[in-house]
């Protein structure tokens, strides 16, 4: 890895997680069983339940310490692009045969957290470019995201997920305190599934969908609340306004994601992002030409790029913000456009609507994700 070496950042579940140990297949993840009671977030977590004053002072603390957590949970685990993702649901997997709308357009699978295209074959390089949209929040009971990235591998091929995914991208993420609070029973069953049966894939997903089940219900109660006491009053904007938090990040999954530290982006920056494989290492570059910065890393690896992709990711089960139409140019696959391929379109099942890409257009070059 070069240029930059992320750190787990401090959060509401670090009680439940280790500092990942180096890359090597045994290693990518580690977890720790015990609660640290004297973390920084546990310590958040505990004066906002019991210090009316401290509730107004640690607001943004607790904030930016849990964005990093539900970053790393939900990219990471199956609740994202994980051994689930992108499952389909309830029953249309990635390796079962496709639905196939007619005409010319690109078969589809239905009902996974990504909207955008796929190819499978081998591959050394993809690349693309979009804007970063304006993004509105609209549920305060959930985490709410919208994250354009490309990668390499991820995908089931001949019914086994080819690993590491390697991505890279931007992100958007609806927070708010009581969405956040509302999300921890969820994000802890994840974290006890990635630490005990996580080589049980049974045990694995009905462990997701417990969580699944969880944060839906808390977070349509949270919403209720929050719809009855409204953002108007003091304890309402305290507790139930979300905030929009963007940042830069790479995945070599099923390590947790890496955001990289000092960068962000606005709406309407360009961006522009790609990952290469010459047979040893895997490397993933990010940059905003509007801002003029770019970061990249190197994971080493020898595993083949089977399939590439160029998504827009949400949270499965959950609610979509709104946010304005993201359009990804100059898409390339080994140099090559995506009408090259066989291309298989995936769709978000949210909770709030269907998500899909439009469709490529005639050079094969680009295509838009419209709310």
């Amino acid at each position: 890895m070069t240029d930059v070496v992320a750190q787990p950042l401090r959060s509401v579940i670090q009680m439940n997680k280790c500092t990942p140990g180096g890359y090597g297949p045994r290693n990518l993840r580690k977890h720790c069983r015990v609660a640290a009671r004297d973390s920084d977030a546990f310590q958040l977590l505990w004066l906002f339940m019991m210090t009316t004053p401290g509730r107004t002072r640690m607001r943004s603390r607790l904030a930016a310490s849990v964005v990093g957590a539900i970053v790393a949970v939900l990219v990471s685990p199956p609740l994202a692009t994980g051994q689930t993702a992108p499952e389909a649901e309830p029953k249309t997997t990635p390796n079962a045969a496709p639905e196939a709308p007619g005409d010319s357009a690109p078969p589809r699978i239905r009902g996974t957290n990504w909207a955008g295209y796929v190819v499978t074959g081998s591959f050394k390089s993809i690349s693309a470019e979009w804007v970063e949209p304006e993004v509105t929040c609209t549920d305060t009971g959930v985490i709410q995201r919208v994250a354009p990235w490309v990668g390499l591998n991820g995908t089931l091929v001949n019914g086994k997920q080819a690993l590491p995914l390697m991505q890279t991208g931007a992100e958007a993420i609806c927070v708010s305190v009581a969405g956040t609070l509302a999300s921890l029973p969820g994000l802890a069953i994840v974290n006890l599934a990635s630490a005990t049966v996580v080589n049980n894939p049974a045990w694995f997903r009905n462990a997701i969908r417990a969580a699944q089940s969880t944060n839906t219900s808390l977070g349509q109660a949270t919403s209720d609340v929050c719809a009855g006491i409204g953002s108007a009053s003091a304890q309402g904007a305290t507790v139930c306004t979300q905030e929009i938090y963007r940042m830069a990040l790479w995945e070599a999954y099923p390590a947790n994601p890496g955001i990289y530290e000092g960068v962000t982006s606005a709406p309407g920056d360009k961006m522009r992002a790609s990952v290469s494989f010459d047979g040893s290492a895997y490397t993933m570059t990010v940059a905003n030409v509007t801002q003029n910065w770019t970061r990249t890393t190197v994971v080493e690896s020898d595993a083949p790029a089977l399939t590439a992709e160029i998504i827009v990711e949400g949270q499965l089960n959950s609610a979509l913000p709104s946010f304005s139409p993201i359009t990804f140019t100059n898409v390339q696959v080994d140099g090559k456009p995506l009408t090259a391929f066989e291309p298989v379109s995936y769709s978000i099942g949210a909770t709030n609507g269907e998500l899909g890409p439009g469709p490529i257009s005639k050079d094969g070059s680009s295509f838009t994700i419209a709310k």
